[in-house]
């Protein structure tokens, strides 16, 4: 049995596999190009997961030395997640079960193949934490934003970020816009950052804020 480096969704990295099936097929284009397709089913040799990987190369032609073989293209089923939950993610289920749902649901569409799946994802997450966060909804997106302002949930600065997030949610909604993953990861930062704020660090503080002792009274220094 053969081995190869290949991601592991369940570990987050790339690890030895072992390449447990194979099979190659060959077709040639009206130019004589000659396209190898090989499915390769493989399982991880630390956690047991299992994958097909796909590998196409162009064989031979336009090659600079005989027999050199040049990789075309690589897919995964399922695709290979570039993106992992945070580890507080648990957390939001306390606060917000429907919250909670929906974030599971757009780190699931963190791989090459629905970035236009989590663009929108990301902006409906969004609306919904800013319609609890507010209690209600306030309206538009841009009149959410500004009543998350005057209430000291957001800065301007934040404001600025989380308006062109949901500019790029929009944009793949009703334009089709299909963001490249540097955005998307940008736009899962933002997003991380204003949920965790409230519903995990903000609460984990109020918490704390019981516990710590009080500062204990100055003393008045006599005079003389």
């Amino acid at each position: 049995m053969t081995t190869m480096l290949s991601f592991c969704n369940a570990c987050g990295r790339v690890t030895d596999h072992d390449v447990v099936w194979e099979r190659s097929a060959a077709t040639t284009d009206p130019d004589d190009n000659v396209m190898e397709t090989r499915d390769l089913a493989i399982r991880c040799r630390g956690c047991g997961e299992c994958a097909i990987r796909k590998e196409q190369r162009l064989l031979g032609y336009g090659a600079e030395e005989p027999g050199e073989e040049d990789l075309v293209e690589v897919t995964y089923s399922p695709a290979r997640l570039w993106r992992r939950a945070p580890d507080w993610l648990a957390s939001v289920q306390e606060f917000d079960p429907d919250l909670r749902a929906l974030l599971d649901e757009v780190y699931s569409a963190t791989n090459d193949g629905q970035v236009r799946l989590l663009s929108m994802g990301v902006r409906s997450v969004l609306d919904h934490a800013m319609i609890r966060i507010l209690g209600g909804d306030v309206g538009s997106f841009e009149a959410k934003l500004d009543r998350m302002v005057e209430q000291g949930h957001l800065t301007q600065k934040q404001r600025q970020n989380l308006s062109i997030v949901i500019d790029a949610g929009s944009a793949s909604t009703h334009r089709g816009f299909k963001p490249p993953r540097v955005l998307l990861d940008e736009m899962l930062t933002v997003m991380e950052s204003i949920i965790r704020d409230h519903y995990v660090t903000g609460p984990m503080l109020e918490t704390a804020k019981a516990m710590i002792p009080p500062r204990p009274p100055r003393r008045r220094q006599s005079r003389l």
